[in-house]
């Protein structure tokens, strides 16, 4: 904190604590909007990639490989939280 202050003065001529926070606090705000935009621009392009892949794979017959795709979109997309597991058997 001090060698960002120090540099503030410095470079800018903040000498106000108080000032260097709040750019500090807004710069943290605003990296995390771009994170949140990027997770979301990332999770969108995956989607897309496994809807492709889910449809050839219908296409060539391979039922396994198609739901598996979905099961993936669905965990991204946020509607499946871990992967299915059938009840155990009671016995």
């Amino acid at each position: 904190m001090i060698e960002i202050r120090t540099n503030a003065r410095q470079n800018w001529g903040i000498t106000n604590v108080r000032t260097v926070s709040r750019y500090l606090s807004l710069a943290r705000e605003r990296m995390v909007q771009e994170l949140i935009t990027d997770r979301r621009r990332h999770q969108a392009e995956q989607i897309f990639a496994l809807n492709d892949c889910a449809r050839r794979a219908m296409d060539a017959g391979q039922f396994n490989a198609a739901v598996g795709a979905f099961r993936v979109i669905a965990e991204i997309g946020g509607l499946l939280r871990a992967p299915i597991k059938p009840p155990e058997a009671k016995g």
